[in-house]
């Protein structure tokens, strides 16, 4: 994944709403004058904007671009945060960002959930007060969310390994990049092949040849790793956390768990308090 050069704009937060337990949103859809955020505390919510679709839940991050159409419906009752924000530089300057400097529009998943729960936590004591010591506390916990939310779009967990000795193929990159995406949602292999115009075969093939492993043992990896964040660091059931991590519901994902980790899910969580 190619990183986006955000490192000299930070969010400037215009204004903020915390959401909470929302059976359906007011508007099926609306577009905004400023950049929107949507940060899932829990439940879940079905997006679509522009051509970038899917069904967002706790570690979630949705992006969208002004004036861009942004339609949602409630899965499941859904609470989070929504920030409209405005860029400006290092020195406090409105800027506005180019397309090579925007943010990607659409979801990007943080991995390092405890660090993401902690700034929802502290936002929740904020309430929906619009006070200047509010407004600055609340701009603290968006920069820290938007520092996550760079981290993300600069790291490639493949990539980690040494693989000197295989060098990249461009379908099996792109191949990488699309199951990051769209990981924990509802997401067939055969589709992601298809996207690339080639056989599911031939994609095994040439990904685990680039990467040493098959797209679907590095699909179960980011699931699996997501999952154990999950059970260490909130209260979530067994089916809340299947949600957040693209598996049909708790059972499945307890057999799958079991078989990689040898262990259960909630055996897990209790090993480790």
């Amino acid at each position: 994944m190619n990183p986006t050069p955000l490192s000299g704009q930070v969010p400037y937060l215009l204004y903020f709403m915390h959401w909470k337990r929302l059976d359906k949103f007011v508007n099926y859809e609306d577009s905004h004058p400023s950049w929107l955020i949507f940060a899932v505390e829990n439940g879940s919510f079905y997006y679509k904007i522009g051509t970038h679709e899917g069904n967002a839940s706790f570690g979630d991050i949705i992006v969208c671009p002004p004036g861009e159409t942004f339609r949602r419906v409630v899965n499941s009752p859904v609470s989070l945060f929504v920030m409209f924000v405005e860029w400006r530089d290092c020195a406090g300057n409105p800027i506005k960002l180019t397309e090579a400097e925007s943010p990607p529009t659409g979801k990007i998943n943080i991995r390092d959930v405890s660090r993401l729960a902690s700034n929802f936590r502290s936002m929740s004591l904020m309430g929906n007060r619009h006070d200047p010591w509010t407004r600055w506390q609340l701009n603290h916990y968006a920069a820290n969310i938007w520092l996550l939310l760079c981290e993300e779009l600069q790291e490639n967990p493949l990539h980690a390994a040494d693989l000197t000795n295989s060098p990249l193929d461009p379908i099996a990159e792109e191949a990488s990049m699309l199951i990051q995406k769209q990981a924990f949602q509802d997401l067939r292999l055969l589709d992601i092949a298809e996207a690339l115009q080639t056989s599911l075969s031939q994609l095994s093939k040439r990904f685990k040849k680039t990467f040493r492993i098959t797209p679907i043992q590095y699909l179960t990896q980011l699931r699996l790793e997501k999952a154990k964040s999950l059970l260490l660091e909130t209260d979530l059931t067994l089916d809340q956390i299947s949600e957040c991590c693209g598996y049909q519901n708790g059972f499945y994902l307890n057999r799958v768990f079991k078989k990689h980790e040898h262990v259960t899910p909630m055996q897990f969580r209790r090993n480790r308090v």
